[in-house]
């Protein structure tokens, strides 16, 4: 009778193959304090183990336990494990990480996609039991969706057209003798029952599932936002975000580029500031320790990102990882998130302009944005009028009807919703939001007027208590909504956008801004409403 294979559950990172010649312990972080262990030569193998030196830690909330009983707790401690196995082969050179040991090696040395490619060359696609996606946008959103048994991955409710596919994990397609696929940038985690002296015949085996690409048979989509990988490319692209982050721009976040237990996180510091931890992660205490005059691209790729977690552990990504930045060319964007430049397709953009230009501009009349500049605390402000003050201001001066803060709860939301800004008596419903908020404010903007029409078409006891209010700023204009029968015909989302002419709205709106508008549109004239835009530029403020 054969004997039984150990099973272990192992984590993969391929090294890249220009630097398959280092020595196995230059793949570490050179702050790694390990022990160094030569393999068993009864294998044959090449490479080395790494064993992190351990230390405890006792907890924060020790000395408060301790205070309260006035005697020493000597078993409250923290002791976590890390190891990484670095095997050779004729082929490529792998890293094997267990416990903590991924926070062991340096990422720079590895292969970006190789833990997500190879998962998707491996998986059988209707077994997905859950994927993460990265929704790129200008506050971008991480999203985890588990499934409660194997699916499709329609299944997860994917936007192909900006959801980038960060990890996925499943069952093995046939022919893959491998257990509890999951992969996610450059690590691809498996179990496998494997005797030592078969790790080598692994390595090969999983370099052979990366370089291939059969995951294009079901999620070709996943190349509809495309990595840039040219060196030349992505060196251009790094010295336009540098030159943001001397300027110290709002247009560079810095954001973790993962999805963490938030629960688990005590706090975040900056490589210049590391004692200043602050419960979430600030852009501006960033910047505001950096001279712009010595700032690199290197710099920043030395700089870190510390986390601390509730069991005293201490993490750290490379600052360059963790920026968000969104640039648009004449007919490219590019998104840098996670230390990669990403490109959008380009017959994607084509598809979004030509959603747009089925989108007219409203007919209706608004008054321009006052602009001022004011005095405070002896410094000289620029100011501009707020939406409240700009909705007061056009209803008086053109009469429509001012539903601005007047909120409506409705059982098909989480939270009472405005109907409009404001309203006309021919059911045209205006929302209202400043450009200067950039793509999250506007793709709020067009998220409050999708909803609206979809509660206002499609919820009775809505539109009966949107009566009440309409009746109360207004007398008749509740005739605007019955309670039966309410049809989309004839009625019209206007979305009003302060800051930009109607001219160059469309054009000048952030990439995801579009995205969003279309849907949107989409959407709504589907169900029959009609969609249009407005743009009010600025004007300085007459003296009061």
């Amino acid at each position: 009778m054969e004997e039984k294979k150990p099973y272990l559950y192992l984590n993969a990172f391929l090294a890249k193959d220009e630097h398959a010649s280092l020595k196995a312990s230059d793949f570490l972080k050179g702050a790694s304090q390990v022990n160094a262990y030569d393999l068993d030569k009864n294998y044959g193998l090449e490479g080395k183990l790494f064993v992190k030196v351990p230390e405890e830690k006792k907890p924060k909330w020790s000395s408060f336990a301790e205070s309260i009983t006035g005697v020493p707790l000597n078993e409250l401690a923290n002791r976590s494990s890390a190891a990484v196995l670095i095997i050779k082969t004729a082929t490529s050179t792998m890293a094997f990480t267990f416990g903590y040991g991924r926070f062991l090696v340096d990422a720079k040395y590895f292969v970006h996609d190789f833990g997500i490619k190879t998962a998707l060359n491996t998986l059988n696609h209707d077994s997905l039991r859950s994927i993460d996606l990265l929704t790129l946008e200008d506050q971008p959103v991480q999203k985890k969706s588990q499934a409660s048994r194997e699916s499709a991955v329609e299944a997860f409710g994917v936007d192909i057209s900006r959801d980038v596919l960060r990890a996925v994990t499943g069952s093995p397609k046939t022919g893959v003798h491998l257990k509890n696929i999951s992969g996610g940038d450059s690590v691809y985690s498996f179990g496998a029952e494997i005797n030592v002296g078969e790790i080598s015949d692994l390595v090969d085996l999983l370099y052979s599932y990366y370089n291939n690409e059969s995951y294009k048979s079901g999620f070709s989509w996943v190349d509809n936002i495309r990595k840039v990988k040219e060196k030349s490319e992505v060196n251009s692209l790094d010295k336009i975000i540098l030159k943001k982050i001397k300027s110290k721009s709002s247009d560079v976040i810095v954001t973790l580029p993962e999805i963490v237990q938030w629960d688990e996180i005590h706090g975040f510091s900056f490589t210049r500031s590391k004692k200043s931890i602050k419960p979430t992660v600030e852009t501006e205490d960033y910047f505001y320790n950096l001279d712009p005059g010595s700032v690199s691209i290197e710099s920043i790729k030395r700089d870190r990102l510390f986390v601390y977690d509730v069991h005293e552990n201490e993490f750290e990504y490379q600052i360059y990882k963790c920026l968000y930045f969104e640039h648009k060319e004449s007919n490219k964007t590019y998104i840098l998130f996670s230390g990669v430049w990403y490109e959008i397709d380009n017959d994607f953009v084509s598809r979004i302009d030509a959603v747009l230009a089925q989108i007219n501009i409203s007919n209706l009349i608004f008054p321009k944005v006052y602009i001022w500049k004011e005095t405070k605390d002896g410094k000289l402000k620029s100011k501009i009028e707020t939406e409240g003050d700009y909705n007061s201001r056009a209803a008086n001066e053109y009469s429509y009807h001012l539903l601005d803060k007047k909120l409506i709860k409705s059982n098909r939301t989480t939270s009472p919703i405005e109907l409009c800004d404001l309203m006309t008596n021919d059911k045209k419903f205006v929302h209202v939001k400043h450009r200067k908020g950039g793509s999250a404010g506007l793709s709020h903007l067009f998220a409050q007027g999708n909803v609206s029409a979809e509660v206002l078409l499609g919820d009775r006891e809505f539109r009966k208590k949107a009566r009440n209010v309409l009746k109360r700023v207004s007398s008749g204009l509740q005739d605007s909504v019955p309670i039966e029968n309410f049809k989309s015909d004839g009625v019209e989302v206007v979305f009003l956008i302060l800051g930009e002419d109607s001219k160059n709205l469309k054009d000048n709106l952030p990439f995801f801004s579009k995205v969003n508008l279309s849907k949107v549109f989409e959407n709504l004239s589907q169900r029959g409403f009609k969609v249009t835009i407005s743009g009010v530029g600025t004007q300085p403020r007459p003296n009061v």
